[in-house]
C-alpha cells in the first residue's frame, strides 16, 4: 500500500491595520504603517478630511472620469497629503 501525503496545518500570525484593514507579517512594519495610514484620522490625511472628494467614474466609457480632489485647494497628486494645514475631521471631532 502506498503512503498518502497529507497537508500539514500551519498557524500564521498577521497584524491588521484598524483603519484600512491591510495586513503585514511583522508587527513593527504594521506599527509604522498605522502611523502614516491615509485612513487614520490622527495622520490628518486626505481620506479622513471633510474637504476630500473621491475619484468619480465618467458618465460613459470614453470619458476618463474625474480624479480625487480637495475642495480646500490642496494638491493631492499621487500620494494623499498627511498633516495637512487645511484638514478638518469628517466627524467634527479632533483626533
Amino acid at each position: 500500500m502506498a503512503a498518502v501525503a497529507l497537508p500539514i496545518p500551519v498557524v500564521v500570525t498577521r497584524h491588521q491595520c484598524p483603519f484600512c484593514r491591510i495586513t503585514r507579517a511583522k508587527r513593527p512594519t504594521m506599527v509604522a504603517h498605522i502611523a502614516r495610514c491615509w485612513h487614520n484620522p490622527a495622520v490628518r490625511a486626505c481620506k479622513t478630511c471633510v474637504h476630500y472628494e473621491p475619484p468619480q467614474e465618467g458618465p460613459y466609457a470614453e470619458h476618463p472620469g474625474w480624479p480625487e480632489d480637495c475642495s480646500a485647494g490642496e494638491l493631492i497628486g499621487d500620494q494623499p497629503t498627511t498633516n495637512c494645514p487645511s484638514w478638518q475631521s469628517l466627524t467634527g471631532a479632533t483626533p
